[in-house]
């Protein structure tokens, strides 16, 4: 019985120390950050999500394992000594009941509490003004102030985070937006376009914290594939942590991605849809769409589409119509809206994300790739018809050099549906060059005339181009390489004298 009691009384203590750290979820939140960040070798992590907490609730029932209840070692209170030292054990399922997260919202305000087991909660909302008096608002791309709690923001256009996080325990702030060498970048976050992104590191994913954070004592790093700005791989190796966006998000879309250089080669009647994350990696970094489905109309509105893809499998990042999975061809000339949601490894479908209106980079609207201008930028448009296909033959089909040869167009859609059997549409321009021509070079008699004469100035191959431009200012070229001989010498008998 007296062992019953004391374990009792143990459990009590516990739990009310546990309960005085419960916080509530963010209300307008619209981005969940998971993961963790390291503090130093004795705070170790601060998690940004009680669903990653290895200390608190999630107290292992490993014998072997750290981070328990144990009271600690000589040269650590914080972590447990080595077996059988480490014996006392507790675990519960994570966010029972020390229950924190830290939030990203669509104006780009973060809110919520992340979690250390030596500092207790640090406050990503703002209970009293931070020490800069909000002069870093000037940043956000919306209202970051003391009315509606806030204290840090993220700015998509500079990627960077701007403002503080505050330790509830001893009142200490956390500024997000200053470094203290110049080998360590402020706190960002990865978008969407990782092509053209400067922030440093080694398998940064879109979603993804990088830099370091500081108080008046320490610093704190967001990723270890940044650490030091990247110059070496990073020190997951010794100690693996990252703050990410764990929700599967899209931050830009863009169609129909079909160039006149395609246009020419292929089919115009095409369009390619684009999408790119802007979040949707895991813990262990795998990306997790796991289907998705795409709805194209000529109208403002996902009713009746003139096309639905369904729910597709897999984990591509385009689709193609017409192409293997996908029998519609959309109409010459027709201009479409269109919108696309994603499955995730739980197979929860994302929102609805529409062209032209999401776009996480800049807030601007995305600009066509193909096709003509539209005054609506949540359209894109079908060329109006096929493209010129060019080709041309020469006579005599043996060339010399310095003698005349002749080069006759020919012209043909690149596909047979057209209204009308014509081989250019409309009055069509024509250009003719050659990679020699200049001073002393080759000569083009009538170099804007459906067929011309040149006359090549050195015997050598010398590349013709042929380009023609229809009434639509679509534009086809054909280069053929032409190998220029020397004319054979006249021979004689002559009498040996």
């Amino acid at each position: 019985m007296i062992k019953e009691r004391k374990i009792t009384i143990i459990f009590s203590v516990i739990f009310i120390t546990v309960v005085f750290f419960i916080v509530k979820n963010a209300s307008a939140a619209t981005s969940t950050i998971r993961g963790k960040v390291w503090i130093n070798d004795q705070s170790q992590y601060m998690y940004m999500s009680c669903e990653d907490d290895v200390t608190g609730d999630r107290l292992s029932d490993d014998i072997t394992a750290t981070h328990n209840l144990c009271g600690g070692n000589a040269a650590n209170g914080y972590v447990c000594d080595t077996p059988p030292n480490n014996a006392f054990h507790l675990y519960s399922a994570p966010c029972s009941s020390l229950v924190h997260h830290v939030y990203l919202d669509g104006n780009g305000n973060f809110s919520g509490s992340a979690w250390n087991y030596a500092k207790g909660l640090i406050n990503f909302y703002a209970t009293s003004s931070p020490p800069d008096a909000y002069a870093f608002n000037a940043n956000c791309p919306g209202t970051c102030n003391l009315g509606n709690n806030c204290s840090a923001c993220y700015n998509a256009t500079t990627q960077k985070i701007y403002g503080w996080a505050r330790v509830v325990g001893d009142g200490t702030w956390l500024r997000l937006d200053s470094a203290t060498t110049a080998t360590r970048t402020p706190v960002a976050l990865q978008n969407w376009n990782t092509a053209t992104s400067t922030l440093p590191g080694h398998n940064i994913h879109p979603g993804d914290l990088i830099g370091y954070a500081t108080t008046t004592s320490e610093t704190l790093s967001f990723n270890c594939e940044s650490e030091w700005n990247g110059v070496s791989t990073g020190n997951c190796g010794a100690r693996d942590y990252r703050a990410y966006i764990s929700e599967l998000q899209i931050g830009h879309l863009s169609a129909p991605n079909w160039s006149y250089a395609e246009a020419c080669s292929s089919v115009a009647q095409k369009v390619v849809f684009k999408w790119y994350a802007k979040s949707g990696w895991d813990a262990a970094g795998t990306y997790t769409q796991t289907a998705y489905q795409i709805i194209a109309n000529t109208v403002n509105s996902t009713s009746t589409p003139a096309f639905n893809s369904g729910k597709v499998s897999g984990a591509a990042v385009q689709y193609t119509c017409p192409g293997p999975l996908c029998s519609w061809t959309p109409s010459y000339g027709g201009t479409y809206y269109w919108w696309i949601r994603l499955w995730d490894a739980n197979d929860q479908p994302t929102p609805w994300y529409q062209y032209g209106v999401v776009d996480d980079h800049n807030g601007s609207q995305d600009e066509l790739t193909g096709g003509d201008p539209v005054a609506d930028s949540r359209t894109f448009k079908v060329y109006d018809h096929e493209f010129p296909n060019p080709f041309f033959t020469w006579d005599p089909t043996d060339v010399i050099v310095g003698t005349s040869t002749r080069f006759v167009s020919n012209y043909a859609p690149s596909s047979p549906v057209l209204p009308l059997p014509m081989s250019c549409y409309g009055a069509c321009s024509y250009l003719w060059t050659t990679n020699n021509m200049g001073v002393g070079g080759d000569y083009i008699s009538n170099p804007t005339a459906a067929t011309t004469t040149i006359i090549f100035s050195h015997a050598t191959s010398s590349v013709v181009t042929f380009r023609v431009t229809d009434s639509f200012n679509y534009v086809c070229s054909k280069e053929t390489a032409i190998t220029v001989n020397y004319g054979l010498p006249i021979w004689r008998e002559v009498r040996a004298w």
